[in-house]
């Protein structure tokens, strides 16, 4: 790309981010813009710098697919494999072994599990895993057709576990960031480096719970600014930050390079987890798709983070905000910035 088009798309990025800022759709925010081969556009306003670390909440879901991915790559794993044979204490229990007839890794990765959506493990934390699964599923109803689920990602999280008999925060390191030379990409975050404030305590999550007539006395204060703990508040409260649904922190560089990884690949796998899967309306492997992401895919984060790539048209975005770092709740979610990096990219030819 010539000098001027990429000046060009400086200064269109920067003016979108900033009015973004100004009407308090966030208070911070790193976005970059790419092609498959190098950096075409990167913008930090705010607190944020180019290198801050930001809590990207659901796009620990992209880690953990990439990683999924590898393993099925490797051989270790299929898409067809039925969960309960990678984690057999599903088939220990009679109602898990029940339960998870049928369920197999395609079906967590697309979201057509069954699982609910949602459910506050950490109000029975003193439980193991299995047995709040066990209470979740039986206090929750079967879901039809797809339905976006933490839970589904909590068990693909586990699942890299036992595969790779390790904790996931090294799965994550040894098996993606450091062979992908990712960058900084990590669970449980050196509070010493330049990590963004990503809320105040979890007021949403604390209404979730009164509507489901769940009680939970461990809720962080509201007006107390969260920085370097993760704000999804299972994976806080219940998994230590490190979950398979969300606990990584990252810079913006680092989810262009593994959107990059994506972008060049040429395994027909890595090729169809890009892609509408069968039945899965809006989902491919891991990814979403749909008008959200046209000719491409992408996911979001419910901190405000969010990345878009297309292997048609060779671009990519990543925009990272802290959306929920405001001592009252902000109404304002980042869709619309984000169609707006995406429509100014693609208006300025870069496809």
């Amino acid at each position: 790309m010539k000098e001027e088009m990429k000046s060009r798309l400086l200064h269109e990025i920067q003016d979108i981010t900033k009015r973004y800022q100004a009407a308090g759709y966030f208070p911070s925010a790193c976005v970059r813009v790419f092609d498959s081969k190098e950096t075409l556009a990167a913008v930090s306003v705010g607190d944020a710098k180019e290198d801050s670390l930001f809590d990207v909440a659901s796009l620990t879901k992209i880690a953990t697919t990439a990683q999924i991915l590898l393993l099925i790559q490797s051989g270790k794993l299929t898409l067809d494999t039925p969960v309960k044979e990678v984690l057999p204490a599903l088939k220990e229990d009679e109602y898990l072994n029940r339960r998870f007839d049928g369920i197999q890794i395609f079906h967590l990765l697309t979201h057509t599990s069954t699982l609910a959506a949602w459910y506050p493990f950490y109000s029975r934390r003193q439980e193991g895993f299995y047995d709040a699964l066990k209470y979740a599923l039986r206090h929750t109803e079967p879901t039809k057709g797809v339905v976006y689920s933490d839970l589904n990602f909590m068990l693909l999280g586990k699942v890299i576990e036992r595969i790779q008999e390790k904790p996931l925060n090294r799965c994550l390191q040894e098996d993606l960031a450091r062979p992908l030379g990712l960058g900084n990409m990590a669970y449980l975050p050196d509070k010493h480096l330049p990590v963004v404030p990503s809320c105040y305590g979890n007021p949403i999550e604390e209404g979730m719970c009164r509507e489901r007539e769940i009680t939970f006395d461990g809720f962080r204060p509201h007006g107390q600014p969260v920085v370097g703990e993760v704000n999804d508040g299972n994976s806080h409260y219940y998994f230590h930050g490190v979950s398979g649904h969300a606990g990584i922190f990252a810079d913006a560089l680092a989810y262009e390079r593994l959107c990059q990884f994506f972008m060049n690949a040429e395994e027909p796998l890595l090729v169809r987890a890009q892609r509408e899967q069968p039945e899965s309306p809006g989902r491919g492997l891991g990814f979403q798709t749909g008008v959200s992401y046209p000719h491409g895919c992408g996911h979001t984060g419910f901190t405000g983070t969010g990345i878009y790539f297309s292997r048609e048209y060779d671009v990519g975005v990543v925009s990272f905000t802290n959306r929920l770092f405001y001592p009252a709740e902000n109404p304002n979610a980042t869709w619309e910035f984000r169609r707006a990096l995406h429509e100014a990219v693609f208006a300025l030819g870069y496809h």
